[in-house]
């Protein structure tokens, strides 16, 4: 049977009727239209044949078969890299961004535990250990406890995301 692809397009195609302008189409000879699934026409070396389907954007066909293109397979694994690497870098600026909202409060939170934990727990309570174990439904000395182990925390993972950039 004949089918006509259409030059500009070579994925659409005929069957009937037969076109008028038959110059604007590449004229192949098929056993039936199933075959035209699994197949595909290309254009190459000037030559239209009808080939396997191109398995990816990634393969070429080198006159036998499709083969994986090496430099736009490169290309494609560049750009998917600087995607992933924009991304990590984007997340931790959103991330860093929230933690230096109230970053100066931390340091002053966490001051305020230190000089606290070096009195023996003992005298004047900071406004910041006071209100956070009110909060938190802790002794001040628990809570200033809590504040450290926090602060250390958020150290370790604010190091961890320098890591990541």
């Amino acid at each position: 049977m004949k089918v006509y692809f259409l030059k500009e397009n070579l994925n659409s195609y005929q069957i009937f009727p037969i076109p008028q302008n038959l110059n604007d189409f590449v004229e192949m000879e098929v056993e039936n239209e199933s075959e035209l699934e699994t197949k595909q026409l290309i254009d190459f070396k000037s030559q239209y044949i009808l080939v396997d389907r191109q398995p990816t954007e990634l393969h070429k066909w080198n006159g036998n078969s499709w083969v994986v293109d090496k430099k736009k397979k490169t290309e494609i694994k560049r750009e998917l890299i600087k995607n992933l690497v924009d991304s990590i870098d984007d997340t931790a600026a959103n991330i860093s961004a929230r933690w230096t909202r109230f970053a100066e409060e931390y340091k002053e939170r966490e001051a305020a535990a230190i000089a606290f934990k070096e009195a023996n727990f003992a005298g004047e309570v900071s406004v910041y250990i006071s209100s956070f174990a009110t909060v938190a439904g802790l002794d001040n000395q628990s809570a200033s406890l809590l504040i450290l182990q926090q602060a250390e925390s958020l150290r370790t993972l604010q190091q961890q995301l320098a890591v990541q950039r």
